[in-house]
């Protein structure tokens, strides 16, 4: 009987020391297979649920989760300062290869103006995913049928015509200032009135607060249909959008292409090859079925770049943002 009370406790000690050899075994197993799909993916979004910049950080979680590319994806929200504060944060996880924080040139133009301590080039740039771009509105009964109207009308009032957008140093103001420049309007003595958002703009105009408006063509879409309370005069794409029977600023004789593009960006400090698994990863999933639903239902443009173009890109942004808010006086 004492020999079987030795016995059994060596034969659980060995049970357990099996079982926890048999986990280690499946947990490096399941390490060496290499589940990429549960692998934590952290998206930050540098503003407010309900943003734009949230609705992309969102709809990418979605993409990956239904392509299923990746589960364990979080999407945490950074909002202030124009995308600064996410961009700050995203500076601040220096080596961390599983981040990726939404970004475009509404953050390019808050580095700018906010006095941000942190700049583009803290970040790790890794692909533009779509854009979208913008449309000068006015009121469906406005003497403005065209750019040519308003350059003129401009041009002698360009003090006193108020235009409307979103915020000061905003894409919007940025894309006004852009559109007087074509026009050899200094951008500096517009008289712009900023507001938070797209409503607003609408309630600006349909009030004759405003006379031209300012924004995304998604802020306008809805207004601008058939019997609509506003006429879009211009967009800023290169071509004519399908669907949307509206001239481009180039089609009518100004030298202007513009859109508020999204992109992402990653922490500085990351290894060529854990920046290319990013880039991979969003390149694949701009591929797929789910993600050009999501284009559509947005009313978002393909404008997909990988790492090397959209570093170019991002340079270029840069650079003619800064040249527009030196001419605002911002």
């Amino acid at each position: 009987m004492r020999d079987r009370g030795v016995l059994l406790p060596v034969l659980g000690g060995a049970c357990a020391l099996l079982l926890v050899g048999t986990a280690l075994f499946d947990v490096r197993q399941s390490a060496a297979s290499g589940s990429d799909e549960q692998e934590k993916l952290l998206m930050i979004a540098p503003a407010a649920p309900g943003g734009g910049w949230d609705a992309q950080a969102r709809e990418m979680q979605n993409g990956l989760r239904e392509e299923e590319m990746r589960y364990n994806v979080e999407v945490r929200n950074a909002d202030g300062a124009g995308g600064t504060i996410g961009l700050s944060q995203t500076a601040n996880r220096e080596g961390q290869d599983n981040v990726l924080t939404m970004t475009g040139l509404g953050m390019v133009g808050a580095v700018e103006t906010t006095g941000s301590p942190y700049t583009m080039e803290d970040s790790t740039p890794v692909a533009q995913v779509a854009s979208e771009y913008l449309a000068v509105v006015v009121p469906e009964d406005s003497p403005h049928e065209s750019l040519d109207d308003l350059a003129e009308d401009w041009r002698e009032r360009s003090d006193t015509l108020p235009v409307a957008g979103g915020s000061m140093g905003g894409v919007d103001q940025i894309f006004a200032a852009r559109v007087a420049q074509a026009m050899d309007i200094e951008p500096g003595g517009i008289n712009y009135l900023p507001y938070a958002g797209g409503g607003e703009v609408l309630t600006s105009l349909l009030s004759d607060t405003s006379e031209v408006g300012f924004g995304t063509l998604g802020d306008f879409a809805d207004q601008i249909e058939d019997d609509g309370p506003l006429r879009a005069i211009a967009i800023s794409s290169p071509e004519r959008l399908e669907g949307v029977d509206v001239p481009t600023i180039q089609e009518e004789g100004y030298d202007l292409e513009m859109s508020n593009w999204r992109g992402v960006i990653a922490p500085p400090g990351l290894t060529e090859e854990e920046t290319a698994r990013l880039e991979d990863l969003v390149a694949e999933l701009v591929t797929t079925d789910t993600w050009a639903d999501t284009l559509e239902r947005n009313r978002w443009t393909d404008t997909y770049q990988g790492r090397e173009e959209f570093e170019e890109f991002l340079d270029e942004e840069i650079e003619m943002t800064q040249e527009t808010v030196e001419e605002l006086g911002l």
